[in-house]
Formats: structure tokens, sequence, C-alpha cells
């Protein structure tokens, strides 16, 4: 009876990190190449689900699939390897569509001009830069740093 209850505590002690999918580490030209390889625009997200700014930005983004659809855009989160276990379950629990990625120290430093996030950054197919801008974006703001 006893290992019965010790197993039942223990899964559910883990059990938001059994069913979360593991956040692959991407490097900055991984994301270079996923930006190249979509004929759109690509909208990098460095979030922390521990940051209500970036909360926000994603659940807009999360809650606006025909805005995503109509510009043509695919959306991928990054964050850090500090915040990988909570944001595994927090995309599991937020149901985030998206793409997301455990940022490598290298991509975090050639990615971002300074270390705060949210900080997005938008990617024309050619992989190359075209915009960005630190703090929560609105739809409004995404539609004239995508145009």
């Amino acid at each position: 009876m006893r290992g019965i209850i010790v197993l039942i505590f223990a899964v559910f002690l883990f059990s938001f990190n059994l069913f979360a999918e593991p956040l692959k580490t991407a490097e900055t030209k991984d994301i270079i190449n996923l930006a190249k390889s979509f004929k759109g625009k690509t909208v990098v997200v460095f979030w922390a689900p521990w940051c209500p700014h970036c909360m926000r930005e994603m659940r807009m983004l999360r809650n606006s699939p025909d805005f995503i659809k109509k510009h043509n855009i695919q959306i991928i989160g990054i964050t850090k390897p500090a915040d990988e276990r909570y944001a595994e379950s927090t995309i599991k629990e937020e149901k985030f569509p998206f793409r997301f990625f455990t940022g490598s120290v290298a991509l975090h430093k050639d990615m971002m001009k300074i270390d705060a996030v949210p900080y997005t950054k938008v990617y024309n197919s050619k992989g190359e830069a075209e915009d960005d801008e630190y703090g929560s974006q609105t739809l409004e703001d995404l539609e004239l740093m995508i145009n």
C-alpha cells in the first residue's frame, strides 16, 4: 500500500513534465534556416513563461489565427535554458500552436540587442532580419513590423 501511495505522489509531482514535449535547442543558423524555408515572414518571439508581457503577446498570437493566415507568417518562440521546464508545461497548458525552442547562449547573443523579454524579431524568406521591437506587441504593431 505504501508503495502505491509513493508511486501516485511521484506521478502527481512530475506529471507536468512527463507529458510536456521537450524543447529542442536552437542555434542562430537553425532559426535563419526556418525563416528561409518559409514562403512568408517569420516572427520570432523571445519570451519567458514567468513574464506577464510575454504571455500577453503569446496569447494574443494564439488567439489570432486569421491574422497569422492573412499575413502568411509563422511564429517561433525562443526561451532560455533556465526557463525550459516551465516553458514546456506552459506551452502545453496554454495550447500554443507554434514552434518553440530553447535558444542557445550564442543564439541569444546573436539575435538580441539586450537581454530582455519579450523581444520580437521579424525575418523575411531570405533569412534577413527586417524589424525588431522590445516589449509586448499588439496586432497593429506586428502588422507594421511585417509590412
